[in-house]
């Protein structure tokens, strides 16, 4: 095989292992050079993951990932924001404005779980050699919905999708109107480590009070935002 027609070193990270490998075995038997990372969760794994990339020398990297997820979703934003390099996304969710954000993001296309091994063979082809991995139509479409939110919307969809699994549920009990004692006791935890994540929660949403939080809780909610990670 020629240069030209050589397959791509590829670098996939999985958010679910048992469809991750079953592409990496795909590809590999269509010649691509495959190289698996697990997902990073911190600034810490990033730097790791950006290392193990050079090392490898990967022309592309393929993230798949169901993106309706919040949290598997911001760690698809963090991985292309964070690391910059050819990024191609596959995963089964058809939310256009977060396909926009990825694309807005950096990333060169993105892959429906449904199209087959063939459209990826192409996709990923076609970004190892400085191209898009979708049409250039359906890019323009995504990032304008992505557009079409707003500035708060958008600024407020990425605070949210930035809470831990653990943070989500102490602001939905504080939305239930819980106390922070009856949240401590109903979690086995102290009320001190409750206080330390209404602080994280606080942070990571850039407001000045638990009602604040609260508050931007339910404008979440009401764009039907969940975070089942």
């Amino acid at each position: 095989m020629n240069a030209e027609r050589a397959a791509p070193k590829v670098i996939v990270i999985a958010e679910g292992h048992l469809v991750g490998e079953a592409i990496e075995v795909a590809l590999s038997a269509r010649s691509f050079e495959i190289e698996s990372i697990h997902c990073p969760r911190s600034r810490q794994e990033l730097m790791e993951v950006r290392r193990e990339i050079s090392r490898f020398r990967a022309g592309v990297g393929l993230v798949v990932a169901e993106i309706d997820d919040l949290a598997q979703w911001r760690d698809a934003l963090a991985l292309v924001e964070s690391i910059r390099m050819r990024w191609l996304i596959v995963t089964g969710s058809r939310d256009p404005a977060r396909w926009g954000a990825l694309i807005a993001a950096g990333c060169q296309g993105i892959v429906p779980m449904s199209a087959g091994l063939d459209v990826l063979t192409q996709a990923l082809l076609a970004v190892s050699r400085g191209g898009l991995g979708m049409s250039p139509t359906a890019r323009e479409q995504v990032l304008a919905e992505w557009e079409r939110l707003g500035s708060s919307k958008r600024s407020l969809i990425l605070r949210i999708s930035a809470l831990s699994p653990r943070e989500w549920e102490v602001l939905e009990k504080l939305k239930e109107g819980l106390s922070i004692k009856t949240i401590a006791e109903s979690g086995g935890v102290s009320e001190g480590t409750v206080r330390s994540q209404v602080r994280a929660i606080r942070q990571k949403l850039n407001v000045k009070s638990q009602l604040a939080a609260v508050a931007a809780y339910q404008q979440a909610t009401e764009l039907n935002l969940t975070h089942t990670g």
